[in-house]
Parts: C-alpha cells; sequence; structure tokens
C-alpha cells in the first residue's frame, strides 16, 4: 500500500441466519400473525474477513431486528465496544436474546466511531494510526445501517428452534484508505448485507465466565462477556465437548473427562475461553480447546497476544501486540518485548501435553503471553507463554523439498521478521526466501512452483532450523474463495455491465476508475493482467445476490429475481458504483462462481 494509494470500498455487514445448530429459518414473508406470548432464542456472532487493519476497535450500540408487524426488538443488552480486526480467523459468540416469534423483514445495526482505535499497515508493515471520516470528511460519529430482508430471504423465529445471526465485517472492502505519512484517514460508507443462507466455517470464539458443568452430558455453561469485556453478561451458552477435547486450566493441559472434572472444581469467578465448531447436524457447539482460569486473561494478570518477530536469550520482541491489563483496559503496541526465564511455564495450543519449554519459542510464533507489563509499558514479564497456531503464506518455491517464499507470517510482512539465532549454526538460520517446511504425511500434489500456498502449524524451536516449519495443514490458495472487486468511482458508470443475464454479469473494465482485482487468500492479482474480465456466474447452490443504494440494501437469494431488479435499475439511468463477488474461481476458464455478490449503484 503506497501513499497515494486509495482503497476504496464498502462496508459490508452479512448477516447469516441459517438453519442450523443455532439456528432454524424458514422463507417467506406475509403477515406476521404469531402472538406475543410465544419467544424464540436467538444467538447472535461476530466475524471479519481479511483486511489490512491491525487495529479496528469501535462500538456497537444496538442491533435491532423489524417483525413484519411493526414491532421493534432490540437483540443487544449492552454496548459491546470490539476490535473488529480480531476476527479474521474466529467467529465469536456476541450475545444470546429471547425474541418474540414470528417473521421478521429487516435489521439495524448502529455503530459509534466516537472513540475508535484504528490503525492500517502501511506498504513497509508498520501500524501507523487512522482517522475515520464520514462522505463529506468530517470525523465519523454514530451510524446507523439498514438491510430490507427480501420475501425470498425473510426468516422467522419459532419457538424451540434457536435461530443464530452473523455479523461479518469485511474491512478491506469496508473503507476507503488515504495514507499521508505517519496518519491516515479512513471513509466509511457502509452497508448492511443479511444473508439466511450461507454457513459460516470458521471456528467459533466463546469468552465469558463459567456457569455450570454437567459431567453427566459432558457439557459447560458459560455467562457471555465477549472479546474483553468483564462486567457485563450478553447471555448464556452451553457447550458440549468430545474425547478430543483438550483443556488448559491454570496453566496445566488435561484431557476431556479430566478437565471437566477440574472446571467442576472450580470456585468463585471463573473466567473461561473456549474454541470450538458448530455441528449443523445435532445442533450444539462443539468446544475443542478451553481455557479456563489463570489461563485466561482476567483478574490479576496483563495478557499480550501477537507474534515473535526476533528472539535474543530470553527476550522476544512481538509484532501486533494487543495487551489486556488486569484491570480490563487495552491497548495496541506495535511492537513490545516479552521477557521469559526458566520459571515462565510454556503451553501450546492443541496440545494436551505439558511438556514445552521456553526454548520452544521461535520466531514466527504467534503467542499469548501472561504477566505484567512494565510500568513504562516497553515489556511485559511472562509468567506463561501459549504457543498458538502460526500461519506462513507466500509462494511456492520448491516442492521437493518443500519450500516457500514467503510473503506475510501471521498477517504481518516477512520483511518485519529477523531470523537470526533460528538455526542450528549461522548458515542455518531460516531464508525467508527458501522457508524450508516438514509437510509430514501432508500431501503436496495440488501444488506447483511459484502457486501461492498458506500453511498452518508452528515454528520449529529457536536454534534447531533446519526445518524451519512443521505444517499442520496445507492450504492450496487456487482451492479458496476468490473475491472478485470491480469500482467504477462515487459517481458511477452507466457502461460497467457489459452483460447481465440468467447466465451471469460481465462487467467492462476499461471504464473502471478504482481497484480492480482478484483477491485469493491474501494474494491480488490485477485484472488488467488477464487475458479478459472473468465472467461472473451465479453459484450452482443458493447464493446471496443483493442491490446497495444509499443506506438501504435489497437481498435475493434467487439470480433471475436479482438481475432482473438490477436491470430495472439501470434502464432507470442508475449507474453501478461498484461490484464485488465472493466465490469459486477458474483461472483456466475465467470464470467466478458466485455465491455472494453485491452491486452499488448512485442514489
Amino acid at each position: 500500500m503506497t501513499m497515494a494509494n486509495i482503497r476504496q470500498g464498502i462496508w459490508i455487514f452479512l448477516i447469516a441466519f441459517s438453519a442450523l445448530a443455532l439456528g432454524a429459518c424458514s422463507s417467506g414473508g406475509g403477515d406476521d400473525s404469531t402472538s406475543d406470548d410465544e419467544f424464540g432464542d436467538l444467538t447472535i456472532s461476530l466475524t471479519d474477513a481479511e483486511g489490512d487493519f491491525n487495529q479496528y476497535t469501535i462500538d456497537v450500540d444496538s442491533i435491532n431486528l423489524y417483525r413484519t408487524n411493526g414491532a421493534v426488538i432490540e437483540t443487544l443488552p449492552n454496548t459491546a465496544r470490539l476490535d473488529f480486526s480480531q476476527y479474521v480467523e474466529v467467529t465469536e459468540f456476541l450475545s444470546t436474546a429471547t425474541v418474540p416469534v414470528g417473521s421478521y423483514n429487516k435489521a439495524e445495526i448502529t455503530l459509534d466511531y466516537s472513540n475508535a482505535a484504528i490503525t492500517v499497515e502501511d506498504e513497509n508493515g508498520n501500524s501507523i494510526p487512522a482517522q475515520a471520516l464520514n462522505e463529506s470528511g468530517q470525523p465519523l460519529t454514530r451510524v446507523t445501517l439498514e438491510v430490507m430482508i427480501n420475501e425470498q430471504s425473510g426468516f422467522k423465529i419459532t419457538p424451540g428452534k434457536p435461530a443464530a445471526l452473523i455479523l461479518d465485517f469485511d474491512l478491506e472492502a469496508s473503507n476507503e484508505v488515504t495514507i499521508n505519512g505517519n496518519s491516515a484517514t479512513i471513509v466509511v460508507n457502509p452497508i448492511l448485507l443479511a444473508n439466511t443462507s450461507i454457513e459460516d466455517d470458521k471456528s467459533r470464539r466463546l469468552r465469558g465466565l463459567l456457569a455450570g458443568v454437567s459431567l453427566e452430558r459432558e457439557t459447560f455453561s458459560v455467562k457471555l462477556r465477549p472479546f474483553r469485556i468483564r462486567h457485563r453478561d450478553f447471555g448464556k451458552i452451553t457447550a458440549h465437548t468430545n474425547d478430543e477435547t483438550v483443556f488448559e486450566i491454570d496453566g496445566v493441559a488435561y484431557r476431556q473427562l479430566e478437565g471437566l472434572e477440574v472446571l467442576a472444581q472450580q470456585t468463585g469467578i471463573t473466567p473461561l475461553v473456549a474454541l470450538g465448531t458448530v455441528n449443523y447436524g445435532d445442533r450444539r457447539f462443539l468446544a475443542q480447546q478451553v481455557y479456563a482460569g489463570s489461563s485466561v486473561p482476567w483478574g490479576d494478570k496483563d495478557a499480550l497476544k501477537g507474534s515473535v518477530i526476533a528472539r535474543s536469550g530470553n527476550t522476544l520482541t512481538v509484532l501486533g501486540a494487543t495487551i489486556e491489563f488486569d484491570d480490563g483496559h487495552y491497548s495496541f503496541n506495535d511492537e513490545i518485548e516479552v521477557l521469559i526465564d526458566e520459571n515462565t511455564r510454556v503451553t501450546k495450543q492443541g496440545d494436551p501435553g505439558n511438556q514445552h519449554r521456553i526454548g520452544d519459542i521461535s520466531v514466527g510464533q504467534k503467542i499469548t503471553a501472561l504477566g505484567h507489563v512494565a510500568d513504562d509499558g516497553k515489556s511485559l514479564k511472562a509468567s506463561l507463554v501459549r504457543m498458538r497456531y502460526s500461519h506462513v503464506s507466500g509462494l511456492v518455491a520448491s516442492v521437493s523439498p518443500f519450500e516457500v517464499d514467503l510473503q506475510h507470517v501471521n498477517r504481518r510482512m516477512v520483511e518485519r521478521y529477523d531470523f537470526t539465532g533460528t538455526g542450528i549454526t549461522p548458515d542455518n538460520d531460516a531464508d525467508p526466501d527458501h522457508y524450508q517446511i516438514d509437510n509430514g504425511l501432508l500431501s503436496l500434489n495440488s501444488l506447483g512452483l511459484a502457486e501461492p500456498v498458506r500453511v498452518l502449524g508452528f515454528p520449529v524451536p529457536f536454534g534447531t532450523a533446519p526445518l524451519d516449519f512443521t505444517a499442520k495443514t496445507i492450504i492450496d490458495l487456487s482451492n479458496l474463495p476468490t473475491k472478485m472487486l470491480m469500482s467504477y468511482g462515487a459517481a458511477g458508470s452507466e457502461t460497467a455491465v457489459v452483460s447481465l443475464d440468467e447466465a451471469g454479469m460481465l462487467l467492462d473494465l476499461s471504464s473502471a476508475t478504482g481497484r480492480h482485482h482478484l483477491k485469493q487468500g491474501g494474494v491480488i492479482t490485477d485484472i488488467t493482467t488477464l487475458a479478459a474480465v472473468p465472467f461472473i456466474e451465479p453459484g450452482a447452490n443458493i447464493g446471496l445476490y443483493a442491490i446497495s443504494q444509499g443506506r438501504r440494501i435489497h437481498v435475493y437469494l434467487d439470480w433471475n429475481a436479482y438481475q432482473a431488479a438490477l436491470n430495472d435499475k439501470l434502464r432507470e439511468g442508475y449507474k453501478v458504483v461498484f461490484v464485488i463477488a465472493k466465490g469459486r474461481y477458474s483461472a483456466t476458464n475465467l470464470l467466478l462462481s458466485a455465491r455472494q455478490l453485491v452491486t452499488r449503484i448512485t442514489e
């Protein structure tokens, strides 16, 4: 991102009312004749698409649902201050609410930017502060976004069948960023999109206070206190476990049944964080990793999360550090030192063993560290360090042996990392141009030279390379969903759509005035480098297609209904501001099969 580079985009809110473990929806609108004496349960979660924001903290003031009979239902019990940049890899449970059964046709969310804390990454990988502005260039304060749910995508709350709401913030597509030296401004242009069909496949994060344990059912319940909120409850959720669930309680690891027993013995206030998945078949949240007691940032310790970019002796330099202090407030430090010694306890995400040492922590390791921040705020002395799954991405430099030409480590530019000391000798220090990865039994058959790849796993212990990294998962980025963005400026283009019918949409490149690229797993391809503009076809299964105009958006689950409505608007003289499509992409056929598409038109 250069100083002159302007990021044009919109704020996309993906609201998923899924008929799943936590949700059941039915299509159709019509009159709402259901009695107000009946109620159903609604679970609200948050997630975010990957972008260039290192911090994006704002206040969520309210989330309202509108019934077809005109009633307004407030579903958020308290204002929540949230950093949406933290939800790239997980979806967090925000709140549960008991709401009247019946049909709903609109949703609103109110955001407050008055005390926003936002940082973006410049072309050198440094974090710089950014100020949020409205379209007139004035500081942004409160903004309310609304979505009119199309009749085909209307949903119903029914008794005995809990519903789910997922809010997905696409930060990259949501903001127009301008960098001016050591500061930046962002123009926020918001849209709210309602989705009743597409499932969220990210891990779920559950945070709050322990509310009970059932050894017989192998479950535990949690009073929700999402993100870093400590003093207000946002509802209650029950989590299930199985024999693959691992626990870390007060810094000690346990397997499932022993962990539940130790959890049941907890007294007083016990903070808890669980990571897991929603099972769409048997309608429940399954916890895979559970942290409780002093293993959770709470109480008498400060907590730091970030990525180790250098190590000298027992001093770790950590990049992108978010710090939660023992009194509940938090801050963002782009770089800070973490001090460890022989008394520092080390654990490993997803590992029920307790055999880890400080020597295991190397450059490129994502960590959570608990301890105390020095008075000058420049260091944290750690009593516990949890090694979390790290991910590296870049282009395949060699398939056998497996080597990657790194571009990013834990979403930050590889240029910020100093691999000195990672090898058994200086000559064996990790080389980011030929980063050597132990793939074990993981297949490399789908990879080719110079193809983009992302690897999830752990750096090898400090001072033991080669190899440099042990893979848990290897992701061929060609198999990931692709985002296509074509921008035509605020005034719009009357020639943006070359063709639009039942088969799909073809866009014009010559009239594009802003960004025009494909983005796949963080790798960007300029559409001008392709032989032709990719053709957008509707996905094979049900999709999500929307037309945005002003502060209102209409949603369609049927492509024919969407393309007919957009063609009507174009015939009336409205112009296309941008198109964003997401789905599977075939580079060979220059074809994008879109499961989600948003077209913004002029007012």
